[in-house]
């Protein structure tokens, strides 16, 4: 049988739950070793006796972590193949007068780590690896009350547009995953009717879980996707095919 991550190494940001998690338990379901990174207050429990992983703890917006991350890559499994940045941060506060310290915080993480992500990666990686960046269908539209996270998500799909024509020359691949409404950690605090108005905008009336955008993840980085470079991918239900003009119909047998 042969895996999708059979001798590949690859680096996941976030890893300590939800997508991050959930991409760190699929390639390792495919043979892959990794190395997962998160905030030092971050539970990596589950990782506990998994030969196949390693865990690093530190901020993605931190040059010396990132830099560790990819030489304990290296030093424990010999190589770097791939990475999944993943990392990141969501909320919101008002137009007019909120805090600009905030967009400062989400911009640094969900934007300037990325770039740090990439660097540290591409330094160590091998033709034919791969990245992949957690961004959002948010980065696809305009949501109200959400125009730091917005426009985040939006500069993370620019850069890796742009970044892909440069890590070509050294024939690495980049790629962004947009995932529409998942079920998360992150996103426990949309509830009640709110979760529903949600689920109704999603042509296939239901929200994602964290397994589905790691598959995307995981498809991306193997060589299935060997000419894939640039993109970004929505992993949303179909909410970003719909205009908005009209909601869907609702789902019947």
């Amino acid at each position: 049988m042969t895996y999708l991550h059979e001798d590949r190494t690859i680096w996941v940001t976030g890893a300590a739950s939800g997508i991050g998690k959930a991409a760190a338990e699929e390639i390792l379901s495919e043979g892959g070793c990794v190395v997962g990174s998160d905030l030092p207050t971050a539970d990596f429990a589950w990782a506990e006796g998994v030969d196949n992983m390693r865990c690093v703890t530190g901020s993605v917006s931190d040059v010396a972590h990132n830099a560790l991350a990819v030489e304990t890559a290296v030093s424990e499994f010999g190589h770097l193949d791939g990475a999944v940045l993943n990392a990141g941060m969501a909320g919101r506060i008002d137009l007019f007068d909120g805090d600009m310290e905030f967009f400062d915080e989400v911009m640094d993480v969900n934007v300037r780590a990325v770039i740090l992500g990439i660097r540290a990666c591409a330094s160590a990686m091998r033709p034919g690896s791969a990245i992949t960046v957690t961004a959002s269908t948010s980065g696809m539209r305009g949501d109200p009350g959400m125009w730091v996270y917005n426009t985040s998500k939006a500069a993370v799909i620019n850069l890796v547009r742009s970044t892909s024509m440069d890590l070509a020359a050294k024939g690495i691949r980049i790629n962004a995953v947009c995932p529409g409404p998942t079920e998360t950690g992150m996103t426990t605090r949309f509830e009640g009717e709110l979760y529903d108005d949600m689920k109704r905008r999603i042509p296939l009336q239901r929200w994602g879980n964290a397994s589905e955008v790691a598959a995307a993840h995981s498809f991306l980085l193997s060589s299935r996707a060997s000419f894939i470079t640039g993109a970004h991918l929505p992993v949303d239900g179909g909410m970003s095919a719909n205009s908005g003009q009209f909601t869907p119909p609702p789902f019947s047998l």
